[in-house]
């Protein structure tokens, strides 16, 4: 039996994952496979290299340090500046354990939405730093706000519009069974609907015609895939934990609101911790506490 981690986006709500996988780095309890999607794909960076608290502080950084918000508007011209998340964040304010991370030994892949398909691709990189970071940003890359990143030809943006919730593609993966980790209270609640901004989006993308299209059926595509979470969920092949109090804002500036669900996400992850294990293991694993490893790799 093989159990996969999937891992949603959703900006700065993302903050709610890094809670939950803080908890779970602490009792070393580690998946054989993750896939992360947008924001989703900076928490599968820090699980992955097992650096505890990396992502909270790099989401909630001080204002003179964000890579979001009035700031970056005004030094770049841009409210996300994903080079500064991207490529500086991990050599300076966040460093990062490529070393972990390059020898985990965890199959870790990251969900880019092709401009030129509009299909949802899945990227890995075991040794090039720089790619890696690239892949990363690409995920990041939200549409309107973002300009596509290269790779390998091709333009890619965030993983999220093709693939919101990569369940299909964990099954396809060989996974018997998912943990979901989801930012939003509510999946019945839509995710942005870029039909709203045709008119924008078809300006802006005119080269990417599929693209124009993946964004105008996400939505659609985001209801199938929660009807499939709770098919599996009702099967006992998902388990799913979200957010049990009320949203923050995709870009919440208030800092306070966004440690509270880093907090949260932190005391729910550690209320449901056993029934995790007994879930993904099969009553087989066991946490960190509990044997002399200092961490277990769960099937």
């Amino acid at each position: 039996m093989k159990t996969g981690l999937i891992l949603e986006g959703g900006a700065v709500r993302g903050i709610f994952t890094a809670g939950v996988l803080d908890r779970l780095m602490e009792n070393g309890l580690y998946y054989p496979y993750v896939v992360g999607v947008s924001a989703g794909g900076g928490n599968a960076m820090s699980y992955v290299s097992r650096q505890i608290g990396r992502t909270a502080r790099q989401i909630n950084a001080p204002k003179s340090e964000s890579y979001f918000g009035f700031k970056q508007f005004m030094e770049v011209h841009r409210f996300i500046n994903l080079d500064k998340m991207a490529f500086e964040y991990p050599y300076k304010q966040f460093p990062f354990d490529f070393d972990t991370y390059f020898g985990s030994g965890i199959d870790v892949e990251y969900a880019c939405t092709c401009c030129e398909t509009g299909k949802a691709e899945f990227f890995s990189e075991k040794s090039d730093q720089q790619k890696l970071l690239t892949i990363v940003k690409a995920t990041c890359s939200v549409p309107m706000l973002c300009d596509p990143v290269e790779i390998g030809g091709k333009h890619y943006l965030d993983g999220s519009i093709a693939d919101s919730i990569p369940i299909e593609h964990a099954l396809e993966m060989g996974c018997d069974k998912v943990v979901i980790v989801l930012t939003k209270p509510d999946s019945s609640v839509a995710p942005t609907d870029y039909a709203k901004f045709r008119k924008v989006i078809d300006h802006m993308y005119k080269d990417y015609p599929a693209f124009v299209e993946a964004c105008m059926s996400r939505v659609e595509r985001y209801e199938q895939t929660v009807k499939l979470m709770d098919k599996l969920q009702a099967e006992g092949k998902a388990f799913i934990i979200r957010p049990q109090i009320p949203a923050i804002s995709k870009f919440e500036q208030d800092s306070s609101k966004r440690m509270e669900l880093y907090r949260h996400g932190y005391t729910l992850m550690d209320r449901r911790l056993m029934e995790l294990v007994e879930f993904s293991s099969d009553k087989s694993a066991q946490t960190a506490s509990e044997q002399a490893a200092p961490s277990v790799m769960l099937a």
